[in-house]
């Protein structure tokens, strides 16, 4: 280690920095589809050893965000394909919004190693262990920003290993935080020798593996048989109106196969146009022949008030139980957009349907299938712990549909789906994921895949799924994590400005 730090202090600053984004860009292999979850520890530690060979918090500031552009460059470099190849914006446009939120994101990584750098020089030796600590909190921070972008929070990578045992504990950014508690006990043991660390590193993953086998909630009496539809539906003919009719053919010939099961799960916006536009053609005959059945269908459908220019991103039960829930957490520029006065323009380079929605209420009533409720989201709100919190403890039961047909054949689908174990081993409960051109998937209440779909294709898939009751101890961490994180970012800021006037009245 001593040699490789030798070779570091020969190397010129911007080579440090070149280092920094390529360890970046390879941690996305950390993360689903690849699940190289090792590689968290490797390339972290790595990285504190090149913020360790400086002495400048500006210099560990660039070298963190060197670091972000090619971790969040690499790991959401998808965001461009979305708004250019089926949002149908002009490259440049796409180029410049897919930029602008990596750089934007990036400078979380080096605001937070520059505060580390900060207080370690101010505290010496035992400020190093403050990392894990701001880590949490900017993490925290990065999914609220802007109403937040916390992909690739470094905890989903850990959804299948020893320290998934810990989520149901202190969530995903609890394990990012316990991740880099590791990677400094490494460093100890690695560069100074201090061999008491390695109690941590046996420690803390035995610990892990230990909750693992400890049920936070409990299961209900009796199981719902539940179908999901994968319609497999290309983005570029979804919205054609000449299409409608097959699209529809193609769900109600998977769904009148499996009217066997209690429900019938169809993806975001699987029904193409606007709810006062099929409601007595496609909705009610749909709703009337469930109920004939004595099965439930939930089906993703934009819901109109049109008289009031009203448009929801909305899924709608249907058949012997009914209900509706309108997506609360809109996406930026895919369904709303922020700082209208300003950016208004952007609509006419972007072309994407329904792209200015209305959110829904925080407080929607909860759907119920035979006496199994249900806590829903859609597409990006499965990204956040809060969205998925506001149906515990009522829900039994989690339902994320989507449609990542946005994201083509990239790793958007499969990280997608990690996100949503990560939920469910949060919360204590079974997800059921339903998606139009996959990765579909039934995930049971410990985060476990019990079955997945392949992609793009046409397909349906059956499992008896329990509900569960209670809460896990993290839904009450949730309620005081966000408190937690702001403390931490306060005091870090009084603290960088108290040591600011310390120094220019000394230079005085």
């Amino acid at each position: 280690m001593t040699s490789f730090y030798k070779v570091l202090d020969n190397l010129p600053y911007p080579a440090i920095l070149a280092l920094a984004a390529l360890f970046g860009a390879l941690m996305p292999l950390a993360f689903a589809p690849l699940s190289l979850w090792p590689l968290v520890f490797l390339l972290l530690a790595l990285l504190l050893v090149l913020v360790e060979t400086q002495t400048s918090c500006w210099r560990v500031f660039f070298i963190g965000w060197c670091f972000g552009l090619g971790y969040f460059g690499f790991g959401v470099y998808w965001i461009y394909n979305s708004l250019h190849v089926f949002g149908m914006a002009p490259p440049f446009v796409a180029g410049f919004l897919t930029g602008l939120m990596i750089v934007v994101l990036a400078l979380f990584t080096g605001f937070t190693l520059s505060g580390w750098k900060f207080i370690q020089r101010s505290t010496g030796r035992q400020g190093i262990w403050i990392l894990p600590v701001l880590w949490f909190a900017f993490e925290w921070l990065r999914g609220w920003v802007l109403t937040g972008m916390p992909w690739l929070s470094l905890g989903y990578s850990q959804t299948e290993t020893p320290l998934a045992g810990f989520a149901p504990l202190i969530g995903v950014y609890g394990l990012s935080a316990l991740c880099l508690l590791l990677v400094l006990a490494l460093l100890r043991i690695i560069s100074n020798r201090e061999y008491r660390y390695i109690a941590l590193i046996v420690l803390i993953p035995g610990a892990g593996l230990a909750l693992q086998n400890i049920d936070w909630t409990d299961a209900q009496s009796s199981a719902l048989k539940v179908t999901m539809v994968q319609g497999n539906i290309p983005q570029e003919v979804k919205w054609q109106y000449d299409q409608r009719q097959n699209i529809f053919n193609i769900y109600w010939r998977e769904t009148t196969r499996n009217w066997d099961s209690d429900l019938i799960v169809w993806p975001e916006t699987a029904l193409p146009g606007r709810s006062e536009e099929i409601e007595q053609d496609v909705l009610l005959p749909i709703s009337i022949t469930a109920a004939e059945q004595g099965s439930s269908i939930l089906t993703g459908v934009i819901v109109s008030d049109s008289a009031n220019q009203r448009f929801y991103n909305s899924m709608l039960l249907l058949g012997t139980d009914q209900g509706v829930y309108h997506k609360r957490h809109l996406v930026m520029f895919g369904e709303y957009y922020p700082m209208r006065w300003l950016l208004d323009f952007m609509r006419g380079l972007i072309n994407i349907p329904y792209s200015d929605l209305e959110p829904g209420p925080d407080e929607q009533p909860m759907m119920s299938v035979k006496g199994v409720k249900i806590g829903l989201s859609i597409c990006f709100e499965v990204v956040f712990t809060r969205d998925i919190m506001l149906a515990l403890p009522e829900a039994n039961l989690l339902v994320n549909a989507s449609n990542d047909a946005w994201f083509g054949d990239s790793l958007a689908p499969h990280q997608h789906l990690q996100i949503a174990q990560m939920r469910a081993l949060e919360t204590g409960r079974p997800m059921i994921r339903s998606t139009n051109t996959g990765i579909s998937a039934f995930i049971d209440y410990r985060g476990r895949l019990i079955e997945k779909s392949e992609q793009f294709k046409t397909l349906s898939m059956t499992q008896n799924m329990v509900g569960r009751t209670g809460n896990t101890p993290f839904y009450y961490v949730a309620k005081i994590q966000g408190v937690i994180a702001l403390l931490i970012i306060l005091v870090l800021l009084f603290y960088v400005i108290k040591i600011h006037r310390q120094n220019r009245l000394t230079s005085l």
